[in-house]
C-alpha cells in the first residue's frame, strides 16, 4: 500500500552550517607533518613558532633520536631542514656526493614514487661552517607534495646514502651510534 500526504526528500544530506574553507598553507604544511608523527614515523613532533605572517617552525624527533628543526618559509616558498647533517665541511668529497645524490631524485630514472617532480618542487642541500641543510623550493604551490618529499628525500640520506658503506663511519661519529647495533 502506498502512503500518500507525505513528500519525501530526494537528497537526504545536511546541508552545510558552517562555510568550508580551504585550509591555509601552515595548517596544510602543519597537519601532513603531524599525520607523519600519528603514524609513528616521528618520535616527537611539536610546531615552535606560532605562525606568522611568512614562517614557522617545528621540531621533529627523528632519526637517531635527533631533534631536527624544520622551518617553513610560506613567502619564499621553502621547506628547509636547518641542519641535517652536521660536521660536514664544504669542500669534502661526501659533501660533494650529497648534492649529487640529492639531485639525482630528480632524474626520470628515479621510480615515480621515490622521485621529486622538479615541475613542482626543487632539492637541494647547502653549507654553511660545515652544518649542511636540506631544503624543497615549493614550484606549484603544493605544499602536501613538498613535505611529503622533503621527508621522503631525509629518510632516504639516512637509510640509504649514509649506510651505503662509503659514509657508515661518519654516521656513528656525528650520531654517536654504537656500529653493532645499527
Amino acid at each position: 500500500m502506498a502512503v500518500t500526504g507525505v513528500k519525501l526528500k530526494k537528497n537526504n544530506q545536511a546541508k552545510p552550517t558552517v562555510a568550508q574553507r580551504t585550509p591555509s598553507r601552515f595548517e596544510v604544511v602543519t597537519e601532513t607533518l603531524a599525520g607523519y608523527a600519528e603514524r609513528g614515523v616521528f618520535r616527537g613532533f611539536s610546531q615552535t613558532a606560532t605562525p606568522r605572517q611568512t614562517n614557522t617552525a617545528y621540531k621533529i624527533l627523528w632519526h637517531h633520536n635527533r631533534v631536527f628543526e624544520l622551518v617553513f618559509d610560506a613567502t619564499k616558498n621553502i621547506l628547509r631542514f636547518t641542519v641535517l647533517l652536521p660536521n660536514m665541511p664544504a669542500d669534502s668529497e661526501m659533501y660533494a656526493d650529497l648534492k649529487r645524490f640529492v639531485s639525482s631524485r630528480h632524474a626520470e630514472e628515479v621510480l615515480e614514487h621515490r622521485r621529486i617532480d622538479a615541475t613542482k618542487a626543487q632539492a637541494q642541500v647547502t653549507n654553511r661552517n660545515a652544518q649542511v641543510s636540506l631544503a624543497v623550493k615549493i614550484k606549484d604551490g603544493d605544499d602536501e607534495y613538498a613535505v611529503r618529499k622533503l621527508l621522503h628525500l631525509a629518510h632516504e640520506i639516512f637509510l640509504t646514502f649514509l649506510t651505503d658503506g662509503r659514509y657508515f663511519e661518519y654516521l656513528v661519529e656525528n650520531f654517536d651510534l654504537d656500529p653493532d647495533h645499527i
